[in-house]
């Protein structure tokens, strides 16, 4: 069977649990093809997958601590170029799928209503279905009904639902889900992550993605490294196999949010300080989960310091959080999320 992936570029958490499934399905016989833009393209060249290049869709407006929605939102209306669907189904002509992946990449999903000359299945793999509700900012009741009822829309153009999460109640991202009366199609797989270790606790670890959408917190880690008497490892811009590799050895990790990066966190039982950007729901929606089930602490970045910081490292070093993290760690391991996503998209097919 022919794969078509279609992953959001923004950072690297999509493409990179995207790739893991890509491989299990590839060793399983099937023919897989990418597309996407910016990280995810990056992210990419270093695996031998046939990729297309897609326009970019959205542009984030930020400031230090929070993101500007009004003129988020109004970036991302320029973003979409007359011609996107039409060079989505241009490339569905092309490469011609039996089955098409989407994550994060909304111009795919709308292209469903433009593919009638055949049929093919689509799957969407999301840990959000429910963000515009949530957004703060001096934006009309019209256009946040809109993005709500898009959202609504994408739930029921995918045939089927995948969640790279734990199921009910244990969802990390459970605060960021709509079901839209479509329960039947959503899948909780558990992380979709390669194998990963722990192999002991030396230092904090400090991952916040590649988007570089993050509120600036330079200032209150140099001074918590100055009140723990340590230096904190900074992730950005090393290969995801060295990253992994010092995660693997972390006391704690310090993250924007991503909820990849929670999963690789949780797989290697190490607790969690979110530092999210203030008006970015998903994130924020994650670290609330992470809270529920007691793996971790949110901060917020607009009253952030370094005493605060310093203190929610030495909080989640604690026992208590240690303890539900092995729980939650074992968990992961045994949810063996690829392999049910494979099982998934495999039934599908058929």
């Amino acid at each position: 069977m022919r794969i078509y992936f279609v992953s959001n570029g923004f950072g690297y958490g999509h493409v990179s649990r995207d790739v893991e499934l890509a491989k299990a399905l590839r060793e399983r016989g099937h023919e897989i093809i990418f597309s996407t833009y910016g990280d995810g393209l990056t992210f990419l060249r270093h695996y031998d997958f046939e990729v297309i290049e897609v326009e970019e869709f959205g542009e984030v407006s930020f400031t230090a601590t929070e993101i500007e929605v009004f003129k988020t939102v109004l970036n991302t209306l320029r973003s979409v170029k007359p011609g996107m669907l039409l060079e989505a189904r241009r490339i569905l002509r092309d490469v011609s799928p039996d089955v098409m992946v989407v994550d994060g990449y909304v111009p795919a999903m709308v292209s469903k209503i433009l593919r009638s000359w055949r049929k093919m299945r689509i799957f969407l793999i999301t840990n959000e279905t429910i963000q515009w509700k949530k957004l703060e900012g001096n934006l009309s009741l019209p256009i946040k009904k809109l993005g709500e009822a898009a959202e609504a829309v994408l739930v029921y153009l995918a045939d089927e639902i995948i969640v790279p999460d734990f199921p009910p109640p244990y969802t990390v991202c459970l605060e960021n889900l709509a079901f839209y009366d479509q329960k039947r199609k959503f899948h909780f797989v558990g992380p979709m992550l390669p194998e990963l270790e722990s192999g002991g606790e030396e230092k904090v670890v400090v991952n916040f993605g590649g988007s570089g959408v993050n509120p600036d917190i330079s200032e209150a880690l140099a001074k918590a490294e100055e009140i723990l008497g340590e230096s904190f490892v900074m992730a950005r811009g090393m290969r995801r196999e060295r990253y992994l590799e010092h995660l693997s050895r972390a006391s704690v990790l310090i993250t924007h949010g991503g909820h990849n990066s929670i999963m690789e966190a949780i797989a290697c039982a190490k607790p969690i300080v979110g530092i999210p950007i203030k008006n970015y729901p998903e994130r924020e929606g994650n670290l609330l989960g992470v809270e529920r089930i007691g793996i971790g602490r949110m901060l917020d970045a607009e009253w952030l310091t370094g005493q605060s910081l310093a203190t929610a490292i030495q909080e989640v070093s604690l026992p208590e959080f240690r303890h539900r993290l092995d729980i939650f760690s074992t968990l992961a391991r045994r949810s063996n999320g690829v392999a049910k996503a494979v099982e998934i998209i495999e039934n599908g097919m058929s």
